[in-house]
């Protein structure tokens, strides 16, 4: 149930941050479920409350900050719509820790030991009690010394595993219900220690796929950087890959017997462009793609293309590396994704408020409980004067985009939750925000 009185509405409005508002119904069975590769896109319905483009003036005049907020908001999203964004993988792609693809580089080499040790390391702003378990596991091996021998080397291997074992049932018992790879990685070690690669394979395929997904994002970010910043932002070159045509073809997205985890390549054709293609303006940069590393595609003929070799030196991978993996259930196709993404169907609008915490959006579980969004407008009017302005967007993106990135273009602000959670929801909203340039955009 919602919590209190202001939470009935559903308008997202508690004081817990809109916790418990959610609804889920209206199932059905029906003939075909739904696969992976079958998704369209997804619809966006975004609040940016308290927005303020520029440190709040003691003498400063409602109507010109009125204007001038509405002005630079308005253009903001009139850009978004006409020109797109960078079509980066968002952070969440790199998992809380930032230390995904990490995880994927170390299975891409076969070291499963490095692989297991990067997902229990001790990590950041974790419960006491999850990170006393993983510092445990951590010194799994120091448990046992004697005399104040700091050389576990003298361990033999019936002693490592004795301890491994011993450690794996003990500290299972501490970590949380959803952490699925360590737990998964910790049952195994209890009945086979020391077998990583065993105990690696025990985390479900679907996550195991994602440290791998998280090494084609890093690579693919770091290419488009380098394609935009020291080749052209807007013009195609020769040696350029161009999306020709994008079919869905029947069935799209069931891994096969020649298709399997290609990774959404089904139906995708590239072409390298010519002068000639330069010549005829025959491709622009809405049509430019960069490869997603794997086994079935092409890359570019430019620096583009070399530069995926040296990056994959740096981190003492090569190509080779995606096509001989140890786990052949992990195979990767590679795909192809555009460098520039445009959102369709962008709607905005400015709104002024006083509540911080009034509803701006006519939400969906507001709509079931035929809740109007006027009823709303009023609550605690009195209890804040100032006047607050939010910009109420929406937009449609293609499958595997981010709002993250598109939002992060339109406010030139960071989206992670380091950042965000710092913001105040009226006065100066990056008052609390250290370290930030408010006249220059964050990058």
């Amino acid at each position: 149930e919602e919590n209190g009185n202001r939470g009935r509405g559903g308008g997202g409005h508690t004081a817990k941050g809109g916790v418990s508002l959610i609804r889920v119904g209206s199932f059905s069975y029906v003939k075909d479920e739904i696969r992976l590769g079958m998704l369209k896109g997804n619809r966006f319905d975004i609040v940016l409350r308290n927005v303020t483009v520029s440190p709040p003036a003691t003498d400063s005049d409602h109507d010109a900050t009125k204007d001038s907020t509405k002005a630079c908001l308005e253009k903001a999203a009139s850009n978004l719509g006409e020109h797109g964004f960078i079509n980066y993988f968002g952070m969440q792609r790199f998992g809380k820790f930032y230390d995904t693809h990490k995880v994927g580089i170390a299975v891409l080499k076969g070291d499963f030991e490095e692989a297991v040790n990067i997902i229990m390391k001790p990590k950041a702003d974790e419960s006491p009690r999850i990170a006393m378990a993983r510092e445990k596991w951590d010194k799994r091996f120091d448990a046992d010394k004697r005399d104040g021998d700091e050389n576990t080397q003298s361990l033999t291997m019936n002693d490592k595993e004795q301890m491994e074992a011993n450690c794996a049932k003990q500290v299972v018992r501490d970590l949380g219900r959803f952490m699925t790879c360590e737990v998964a990685i910790l049952n195994c070690l209890a009945r086979k220690p020391l077998d990583y690669k065993r105990a690696f394979s025990h985390i479900p395929k679907t996550m195991r796929m994602m440290f791998l997904h998280a090494v084609q994002s890093y690579l693919w970010n770091h290419i488009a950087s380098h394609r935009l910043d020291t080749m052209s932002r807007n013009q195609i070159l020769p040696g350029d890959l161009v999306l020709l045509e994008k079919k869905q073809e029947e069935g799209a997205g069931v891994a096969d017997g020649t298709k399997k985890n290609t990774s959404g390549l089904r139906g995708k054709t590239v072409k390298v462009v010519t002068e000639e293609d330069i010549s005829l303006r025959r491709y622009s940069m809405t049509d430019l793609v960069l490869p997603l590393v794997g086994t079935k595609v092409e890359y570019p003929t430019n620096n583009c293309g070399a530069l995926f070799d040296s990056l994959l030196d740096k981190e003492g991978l090569k190509k080779i590396h995606f096509k001989k993996l140890a786990d052949p259930e992990l195979a990767l196709g590679g795909d192809y994704r555009k460098i520039i993404c445009k959102p369709l169907d962008v709607e905005f609008e400015v709104k002024e408020y006083r509540d911080p915490l009034q509803p701006l959006l006519h939400t969906d579980l507001m709509e079931l409980n035929k809740v109007a969004l006027e009823e709303n407008s009023n609550i605690n009017e009195s209890a804040n004067k100032e006047v607050l302005f939010g910009l109420v967007i929406g937009f449609t993106l293609p499958p595997s985009a981010y709002a993250t990135i598109a939002l992060r273009e339109l406010m030139k602000r960071p989206t992670s939750s380091d950042y965000q959670q710092k913001l105040k929801l009226q006065g100066w909203c990056e008052e609390d925000v250290v370290g930030t340039k408010v006249s220059q955009p964050v990058a």
